[in-house]
């Protein structure tokens, strides 16, 4: 879906050769800049409030190659489908599809059983995944807030662009599914970053402190969770 403020276009390369980019107008843009979208996976040209069209598109082509090698680095698109095994909170499942069933979707051991038409498995393995993950991290914060003395308010599973969570001043905080096919290590790292700002609204020292007196070996976390961006990325329906 493109909104008011985007355009789709074809951009040529020498070669022969183009790249779908989307050009995108920012009134908060202080500059213009170019940044891969790894969740619908093509390039994307941020344009100032008064950046001309013409010279934004000029300046995508003369970052036509490193706008290719970007995209290639990406790796394949993993899409959920009867068979596929996935590491889900560092357990490795296994999908299977029971058409049959009346269950809808359920975890058995290491299998992830599937109902209904196979057009929707995919669509509804993802659904699964959010909520199994939603009933993880909501037992996560229960422990972070009774040791850090916070109150937690309402959490939402969703569909992120480029944040792993988010947390705002009523102490609400959203995270993105894709922790789910992250280890366990990983996604709780994202969980006490998160709850640390419902104490320090910012990235200071003190926040930082906050994190590493619940989590002290954080930053390994930190390290997999940005080394393996684009894997995550991967996986959608």
């Amino acid at each position: 879906m493109i909104c008011k403020n985007q355009k789709e276009i074809d951009l040529p390369l020498i070669g022969g050769e183009s790249i779908n980019l989307l050009i995108e107008r920012s009134p908060k843009a202080k500059r213009m800049r170019l940044r891969i979208d790894r969740l619908k996976r093509r390039a994307v040209l941020i344009l100032t409030k008064r950046s001309s069209e013409r010279a934004g598109i000029a300046f995508a082509a003369e970052h036509g190659d490193w706008l290719k090698d970007q995209l290639a680095l990406l790796p394949e698109k993993n899409v959920f489908a009867d068979g596929f095994r996935f590491s889900l909170l560092g357990e490795e499942v296994v999908i299977r599809h029971s058409p049959l069933a009346r269950r809808g979707v359920w975890l058995d051991e290491h299998v992830v059983w599937v109902s209904g038409e196979a057009s929707h498995l995919s669509r509804r393995t993802t659904d699964f995944i959010k909520e199994h993950f939603k009933k993880y991290a909501k037992s996560k914060l229960k422990a972070a807030s009774e040791i850090l003395g916070v109150h937690v308010g309402r959490l939402s599973i969703r569909d992120t662009k480029s944040r792993w969570g988010s947390c705002n001043r009523k102490g609400d905080i959203s995270l993105s599914w894709r922790l789910a096919l992250a280890p366990k290590e990983v996604a709780d790292y994202v969980i006490i970053h998160e709850i640390s700002h419902i104490k320090e609204m910012n990235h200071s020292e003190s926040f930082w402190r906050t994190v590493s007196g619940v989590m002290p070996d954080y930053k390994i976390r930190e390290r997999w969770l940005k080394k393996n961006a684009a894997y995550l990325y991967s996986f959608g329906a």
